[in-house]
């Protein structure tokens, strides 16, 4: 049970910053590209993409109750800087407020998560701009509709941050097993529904 609940959190981290990455890589390209016809591609998008985000916060929270003092641990206000530029980023795109505020949330969100790669590689502070270069690319490949190196750059977003989660030992920060248990009734069904949803959606939009 608990293999499984690993493969969850890693398969719902993966997938948010596989898709997500291109939102935030739009939104730091903005300077350099037309942003009306940027931001309408990446619209349809980009609220269904945070789903991933508040799937993988529920499972660590429901699945790992203790996991979280380990990640908050020393990164409170890395975290602060992420969920501003969440807040930020979501409400520039969704009431089409001024491009800078969009580029603004997207940079906060980006330098926030190679923030957090730094805090759980205990790296170098130039490695924190792996993240936002890194969704730069996304961003770009997904405007430019360059299909044949989406999965490429999806895979280069995705794989930094849970890569790092293997530097932490996560015995005794596990839920019980017989709660463990009870929320694989619901994860079990919803998660795949999740995954196939988000990806057939990019896939119909490659076409």
């Amino acid at each position: 049970m608990e293999t499984l609940w690993l493969v969850v959190l890693g398969t719902l981290t993966v997938g948010y910053f596989a898709l997500s990455g291109f939102d935030y890589g739009t939104g730091l390209l903005l300077p350099f590209r037309r942003r009306d016809g940027a931001l309408g591609r990446m619209t349809p998008f980009f609220l269904g993409n945070e789903v991933w985000l508040v799937a993988a916060i529920g499972v660590l929270f429901a699945a790992f109750p203790r996991l979280e003092s380990e990640l908050l641990s020393g990164a409170h206000s890395v975290f602060t800087l992420v969920l501003a530029g969440l807040v930020l980023f979501m409400a520039a795109v969704q009431l089409r407020l001024w491009w800078w505020l969009v580029f603004t949330g997207a940079l906060m969100v980006s330098v926030g998560w190679g923030l957090f790669l730094v805090h759980l590689l205990d790296a170098p502070l130039p490695v924190a701009l792996v993240m936002p270069v890194l969704f730069a690319v996304h961003g770009w490949v997904f405007q430019q509709r360059r299909w044949a190196l989406f999965p490429v750059t999806a895979a280069l977003c995705a794989l930094p941050i849970p890569l790092a989660f293997g530097s932490i030992d996560v015995t005794g920060l596990m839920a019980h097993p017989d709660t463990l248990g009870l929320l694989a009734w619901v994860a079990v069904p919803v998660i795949p529904l999740v995954v196939v949803s988000q990806w057939s959606i990019v896939a119909i939009s490659s076409r």
